[in-house]
C-alpha cells in the first residue's frame, strides 16, 4: 500500500469514527453537535494535507480549501455568529465534491500511464 492511500484510508476512518462519536454525543447530549463536526472535518481535512506535505507528498488544494472552510463555519458558532442554514450541508457536498474530485484524478493519471 503507497503512503498516499494509507494517509487517505486513515482519514477515511477518522472520519467515520467523528460521524459516530458525534451521533453518540448528540443523543446523550441533546444538543447540536454540527459545529463541532465541522471542526473535526477540517482539523482531518488540514492534518491529511500537513501529512502528505511532511513526506514530501503532493497538497490537496481543494482538500486544504475545504478544512480551512470546515472551520471557519464550525468555529463561527463559538464566536457567537448566526451560521447560515445551509452552512453545515455546504460541508458535507464539499466534501462529496472533494472525493469525486480526487477519484478523477486518479483516473486521470491512470489512463495517461496506460
Amino acid at each position: 500500500m503507497n503512503k498516499n492511500v494509507a494517509l487517505t484510508s486513515l482519514a477515511w476512518g477518522l472520519f467515520f469514527i467523528l460521524i459516530g462519536v458525534s451521533l453518540v454525543a448528540a443523543y446523550y447530549n441533546a444538543k447540536n453537535v454540527a459545529p463541532y463536526f465541522a471542526i473535526g472535518v477540517g482539523i482531518i481535512l488540514i492534518g491529511l494535507n500537513l501529512s502528505r506535505k511532511g513526506l514530501g507528498m503532493r497538497l490537496s488544494i481543494f482538500g486544504l480549501f475545504i478544512g480551512i472552510l470546515a472551520i471557519c463555519l464550525g468555529g463561527t458558532v463559538f464566536l457567537g455568529l448566526p451560521l447560515w442554514p445551509w452552512g453545515y450541508s455546504m460541508i458535507i457536498v464539499l466534501i462529496g465534491l472533494f472525493v469525486i474530485a480526487e477519484a478523477a484524478e486518479s483516473l486521470g493519471k491512470r489512463k495517461a500511464n496506460q
